[in-house]
């Protein structure tokens, strides 16, 4: 009997410390089926199927990446930042800005199943403003370097800051 008792609570044990969650950040990726054409920053996919990847995450931008179906070659790198829902979702889900001409179909975010915080992609400044007049209303735009200032885009061409250049600091020892 304490043999089973030993077991049993060395099961527990285990099973307490392993991930409850499998989803973690460093793994997450879905698959975009689409029947139509696709913008999302510096690329434009055709109809058919890819997969995106979340490659690098911190609090303030990530680095997402889009690859062939096989994921055998990368399509694709780009940032995004943090963009919030009301309610998780069971499945991935993708939202688009809502432009005034059909094609392509302009990527706003994504999310990845039950998350909450998707990621919001982060567009070259001159396309950022075309989508924001386009779609009037703001769009995340950048220098497309991985260090440069984020800026949200108004339809009227207006420039708000939401997170400035990206810099490391040494911090001296108190003495």
């Amino acid at each position: 009997m304490q043999y089973l008792n030993a077991m049993l609570y060395f099961a527990l044990a285990f099973a307490s410390v392993s991930p409850q969650n499998p989803s973690f950040e460093w793994n997450k990726k879905s698959t975009l089926n689409t029947d139509r054409q696709v913008e999302f920053p510096g690329i434009v996919l055709q109809p058919g199927t890819y997969i995106i990847r979340l490659r690098e995450n911190t609090e303030r931008r990530s680095v997402v990446e889009i690859l062939n179906q096989d994921e055998t070659q990368v399509l694709a790198s780009m940032l995004a930042v943090p963009d919030h829902r009301v309610r998780p979702e069971d499945t991935s889900e993708f939202t688009f800005h809502s432009v005034k001409r059909a094609e392509p179909r302009v990527v706003h975010s994504w999310y990845f199943p039950g998350d909450l915080v998707g990621l919001e992609f982060v567009y070259p400044k001159p396309r950022a403003l075309e989508i924001a007049k386009e779609s009037d209303s703001h769009v995340m735009a950048s220098n497309r370097n991985k260090d440069s200032a984020i800026v949200a885009v108004t339809p009227n061409g207006k420039e708000i800051t939401i997170e400035g250049r990206v810099t490391e600091t040494a911090r001296q020892k108190p003495q």
